[in-house]
């Protein structure tokens, strides 16, 4: 992990940074098991540690940030122009949801390990979906 994300993971609560370093490394896992996902790349977009892929460019960047407001809950965030959110409500309505850029989780709660699974599986395969689909 690079020196500055680091820092990222090391200034949220205790219980939000163990969450967030789990989910990190499902991201790492979801990648490595799926040929269509590739090799992903680590970076901070807005300061908050971020997954993309690289090679290939198979999905959509996620992001994972404690809340500002709530440093006890933290969230799972997509571009807003992707229709992830769209699609998970339809699946998942009872999550807490940002509008259509991600979804929120408490700390104080158990991991709800499935459906961020899935949240993450579909974001980095959302570009070959969409080519597909069209």
């Amino acid at each position: 992990m690079e020196p500055t994300i680091k820092v990222v993971f090391e200034r949220c609560q205790p219980s939000v940074k163990d969450t967030l370093l789990t989910i990190r490394q499902w991201v790492f896992d979801i990648a490595n098991t799926s040929e269509n996902i590739g090799e992903i790349n680590e970076c901070l977009k807005w300061g908050e540690p971020s997954y993309l892929t690289h090679t290939p460019k198979s999905g959509t960047t996620v992001r994972l940030a404690p809340l500002k407001a709530n440093p006890q809950r933290y969230g799972l965030f997509v571009h807003c122009q992707t229709r992830l959110i769209e699609e998970f409500r339809l699946v998942y309505p009872d999550l807490d949801y940002d509008k259509n850029r991600g979804i929120l989780f408490d700390s104080r709660d158990s991991i709800q390990e499935e459906p961020i699974k899935q949240f993450i599986f579909a974001a980095l395969t959302y570009q070959l979906r969409k080519s597909i689909n069209n």
